[in-house]
């Protein structure tokens, strides 16, 4: 669903709420305003306008009455008292502790070079900031062997470090497919060490035992 027509329908639920009355800068109303509405566009950490509204209602309501086109038809949507309670949110943004964010976007493919060719590390990063890691290698004797890392926590905006799974299943041939025979099992925890845009480190541990390996974009 792309972002406007999310927008929509979320505003066609808000109108069949009706109107209700807000007491003076409801920080909680407008949390839930922005989830619902605003956050589409402009994400979290609130970006492209929003970290300049804080405790500023005037400065969405000049985004709306044509400062920003695709606002304006905010204008029939959100009243006074809405826009009063977003800028109350956004400022009580700026002195709560916020997540670190990534330095970049290190979506791909990683390896550790063609000395090690034959593995490697694949990288999904969400808009969200989370991120999404398979590590596809072998095992003896000679069988692949697959990884996950489906999530994690940025302890800096260089350091990303997560719970670190073995996935093991039947042959996808296999027909019926059955879901029932995947396995997921936590094996360790796995760390990624960004030192820049396309080098890393990637530490991991299964079962005990500690791999580091250095590793970076592969190229294409």
């Amino acid at each position: 669903m792309s972002a406007l027509r999310h927008v929509a329908a979320v505003l066609l639920v808000l109108a069949g709420l009706g109107a209700a009355p807000v007491a003076a800068q409801n920080v909680a109303n407008g949390q839930t305003l922005y989830n619902t509405i605003c956050i589409v566009c402009h994400g979290f950490p609130p970006a492209g306008g929003p970290e300049r509204a804080a405790g500023n209602p005037a400065a969405i309501r000049n985004a709306i009455n044509g400062g920003v086109g695709p606002m304006r038809f905010l204008g029939s949507i959100l009243t006074q008292q809405d826009i009063v309670d977003i800028a109350a949110y956004l400022l009580s943004l700026t002195s709560a502790p916020m997540d670190p964010v990534p330095q970049f976007d290190y979506s791909d493919l990683w390896w550790g070079g063609v000395q090690e060719s034959g593995w490697g590390l694949n990288l999904i990063q969400h808009p969200s900031h989370t991120v999404f890691g398979v590590l596809y290698t072998y095992e003896a004797p000679n069988r692949p062997a697959w990884f996950v890392m489906p999530g994690g926590t940025w302890l800096s905006p260089t350091l990303y470090e997560g719970a670190f799974y073995r996935v093991t299943g039947p042959h996808l041939n296999m027909a019926p497919f059955d879901p029932a025979a995947v396995n997921v099992r936590q094996v360790g925890t796995a760390r990624l060490s960004f030192s820049g845009r396309d080098n890393a480190t990637f530490i991991f541990t299964v079962d005990g035992v500690q791999v580091t390996k250095s590793i970076s974009r592969q190229p294409f």
